[in-house]
């Protein structure tokens, strides 16, 4: 412990703040690779390679978010309750407790917010949880400032299977160094993941038909194809000559916060790697003045379009058939559409065009990583590491099918190709160094362009680059001396 706090004291710094903006609640391969070719079955008897063990009863404990129900009941459910998705989480964590022999307990709840108390529990040497299941951003801050073990090559981590988020935590690493990570050991990774809705019966009625499914199996499904639907949706239900969001009938709708979604969709990285795997910042393109103008066009030049703070008005405007297209997180096909009368479908958010390789996303900006408290020994790292690969990969073979086939395909999306979609919208889930630590800056830009529709790429980049630049810079030189201080310190499990 005396390393440790030496360390801390040479490297800490103020945590960034981290807030919320308001407005958020909560690449090689071709489409028709991207989707499975065949279904399950298969592809959930991968097995995990975990070693046979017994850990005699151990606790097993999760440091979790109180903020919203789902970050607890994601990772624990004390009983069954005869509602399908949360009998898979309590199956998945009874298979690992019975696998193992450990006791998963009900987690540990914090405040919502940065991660000061992990943090201050570090400091003191205080060995709080197994596991932080916490916002992103703020393990982020905590990884930066030597609380977190660098997972990579720790214990029985395998971060190549399907059970982690292969581009997320590629994205989320630096130097070769992983510490922390995203997969399927929750819900919340599921849920928060960002998809367009559309009306089926909506669209029939404007084309004839409801197969979009066969244009993104093509390739062809991109924003202007998006768009020329959308158009056509635009009606003025009580001819009073204005397009009312409470009234008529729109093409597409989406909260202002969830447009930064569409910079990852779109393919445009905020940062890239230099040869150590540093980030260093790549936004500055061609690209990115073409993604910003299309984005301002679609919002602004079209008047079929429900955008405001909330997202409130788009998600009711789908509710009642008045909207063809909707950009919302996987979730609400059952927090929102669970009884809605009209059929609806769900497919990957739009390439921006069909020279783009694959189909991308993003989750919302409330989604959960892990991390794992430094104060751990080499044993405990051990065995943090079975319990959460074991965790992950049970949570691919027992909860995912049922989140998708059930949950996300019978019971409430009501088509048989939405599993198809739903896993191409999650194998396309994508993220970027910066966002964990820029603050809500350039990562976000198309949520600014949604407020205040400036759309000058070139004048908003000479506006924020200086503090991307430096705040990239800053945190790679914190990462740079957790790698100095040496493995006997940091990352090793041995304090």
């Amino acid at each position: 412990m005396k390393k440790i706090a030496l360390l801390l004291a040479v490297l800490m710094l103020a945590a960034s703040s981290c807030s919320q903006p308001d407005a958020v609640e909560d690449s090689a391969q071709t489409p028709a690779e991207t989707a499975p070719a065949e279904t399950e079955p298969a592809e959930t008897e991968i097995p995990d390679n975990l070693p046979a063990m017994d850990y005699g009863g151990a606790d097993f404990r999760i440091y979790t978010r109180e903020c919203c129900p789902s970050h607890r009941d994601g990772v624990y459910m004390p009983e069954q309750t005869g509602e399908v998705v949360a009998d898979a989480v309590y199956e998945r964590n009874l298979k690992v407790e019975e696998r193992f022999n450990v006791h998963i307990t009900d987690p540990i709840l914090g405040a919502d917010g940065d991660a000061t108390a992990l943090m201050n529990a570090v400091r003191a040497g205080d060995d709080m949880c197994e596991v932080a299941v916490w916002h992103y951003k703020h393990l982020g801050d905590a990884a930066a400032n030597g609380f977190l073990l660098d997972l990579a090559g720790a214990g029985w981590f395998d971060f190549s299977q399907p059970w982690w988020y292969q581009k997320v935590n590629d994205a989320y690493s630096i130097g070769g160094h992983s510490y922390i990570a995203v997969g399927m050991y929750d819900l919340d990774n599921y849920y928060d993941t960002c998809c367009i809705y559309f009306n089926k019966n909506l669209l029939t009625d404007l084309t004839g038909s409801s197969d979009l499914y066969s244009v993104v199996k093509n390739g062809e499904w991109t924003v202007d194809r998006m768009t020329e639907y959308a158009a056509l949706a635009r009606l003025d239900l009580d001819g009073d000559g204005r397009m009312d969001f409470a009234k008529d009938r729109f093409g597409y709708g989406q909260a202002n916060g969830y447009g930064f979604i569409y910079q990852f969709a779109w393919d445009q990285p905020v940062t890239s790697r230099d040869e150590g795997g540093y980030p260093v910042e790549a936004i500055n393109t061609d690209r990115m003045v073409t993604i910003t103008e299309t984005f301002s066009s679609l919002l602004f030049d079209n008047d079929f379009v429900v955008l405001d703070e909330s997202g409130g008005p788009a998600v009711t405007a789908f509710r009642e058939g008045r909207e063809l297209f909707l950009l919302t997180s996987l979730k609400a096909s059952f927090t929102d559409f669970r009884d809605m009368e009209q059929d609806f479908g769900i497919l990957p958010m739009t390439k921006l065009d069909e020279a783009q390789r694959e189909y991308l996303t993003h989750a919302t900006a409330h989604t959960s990583a892990i991390g794992i408290p430094i104060v751990k020994t080499a044993e405990d790292t051990e065995y943090v590491s079975v319990i959460l690969e074991a965790m992950a990969a049970e949570g691919f073979r027992k909860v995912r099918p049922v989140v998708y086939d059930v949950a996300l395909k019978s019971k409430y999306t009501r088509d048989e190709e939405s599993f198809e979609m739903v896993d191409i919208v999650v194998r396309g889930r994508t993220a970027d160094f910066a966002e964990i630590y820029d603050s809500w800056g350039m990562t976000y830009t198309l949520d600014f362009i949604a407020r205040k529709n400036v759309t000058n790429w070139a004048s908003y980049y000479r506006s924020q680059y200086k503090v991307q630049n430096k705040t990239i810079e800053r945190v790679v030189k914190l990462f740079r001396a957790l790698e100095e201080a040496g493995s006997d310190v940091v990352g090793s499990g041995n304090p």
